[in-house]
């Protein structure tokens, strides 16, 4: 018999003292066995409050994601929150905000990168999906003496790594051509020798690095909002300067579009300069309770 998964709850603190030391602990991991209400999560912060002997006076700002049973305006945790406090505290205020990495990884689906990506995963998927295959691939990497004698898998829950795959499998772009052609099995992947796809997919390798790059910048212990925040600007005011490169042909910051330049028409400037802007303003919006705050990062 198989276990039926429960719903985990997991609760962090983080706090600073007056000389700007910040620790940060996971508090409490708690089992949601039966039902997943906003009135359930209150409850269940409440008692773990109790038992570390923290009074609701002392809480300044609430982090979640996104989940519905969490930001409900009208039964959801923040809002159980938030009437908790005022009843006890009225004038006491709390900031609620969004997780700043998962609205991250929520930004990138505007790319809609799908096609790129489905593509990639069954040609790896073919390559390692079965023992002979991906031993005759290692095997073949060694006679012609790559770098690399392997291609990762791509884990839709781990958001770094389909940018490791993109980046291994462009710089193993022939070899693979190569192995499939031996294999009598590049007619199954067209996309491989279609001119608009490998556009997209160097387009899909230098955008993905550039988002995996912030993805790391925002992780880590001892971060403050301020400097997050910071980051996520300065990538959106990046993504003004690829737009606008792509409107004027240039392909400074994408090096592994500019090696394909010669296979590039007009509209695929256009289409990325689009693309590019659609993830900006994607970025706007989702940071919009960030914006509504920005006076109080600003340090006299």
């Amino acid at each position: 018999t198989c276990a039926l998964p429960i719903c985990q709850l997991l609760i962090f603190i983080r706090g600073i003292n007056k000389k700007c030391e910040i620790s940060e602990e996971l508090l409490s991991v708690h089992p949601m066995k039966d039902t997943t209400t906003g009135e359930d999560f209150f409850l269940a912060v409440e008692e773990c409050l109790v038992k570390v002997s923290l009074t609701w006076n002392k809480i300044v700002s609430v982090t979640t994601d996104g989940c519905p049973s969490l930001t409900g305006k009208n039964v959801g945790l923040l809002k159980r929150i938030r009437d908790k406090v005022e009843e006890l505290q009225p004038e006491h205020d709390i900031l609620f905000l969004h997780c700043i990495i998962h609205q991250e990884v929520l930004c990138r689906k505007v790319l809609k990168l799908n096609h790129v990506v489905t593509v990639v995963t069954k040609v790896v998927n073919f390559i390692r999906g079965r023992a002979v295959n991906h031993r005759q691939f290692v095997e073949f990497l060694k006679e012609i003496e790559s770098d690399f004698y392997e291609i990762p898998y791509y884990t839709e829950v781990r958001w770094l790594s389909i940018g490791k795959v993109l980046d291994r499998f462009q710089y193993l772009l022939d070899e693979i051509v190569s192995f499939l052609s031996i294999k009598e099995k590049l007619h199954d992947f067209p996309e491989l020798q279609n001119r608009a796809w490998l556009n997209d997919f160097s387009f899909s390798v230098d955008i993905v690095k550039y988002l995996n790059e912030l993805n790391i910048n925002l992780q880590g212990k001892n971060q403050f909002a301020f400097n997050m925040h910071s980051n996520v600007k300065a990538f959106m005011t990046k993504l003004n300067l690829f737009a606008e490169n792509f409107n004027n042909k240039l392909l400074n910051h994408f090096p592994s579009l500019q090696a394909r330049r010669e296979s590039l028409k007009n509209t695929d400037f256009f289409k990325y300069s689009a693309i590019t802007q659609d993830l900006h303003s994607e970025f706007q919006r989702r940071f919009q309770d960030f914006k509504a705050i920005e006076k109080t990062f600003i340090i006299n």
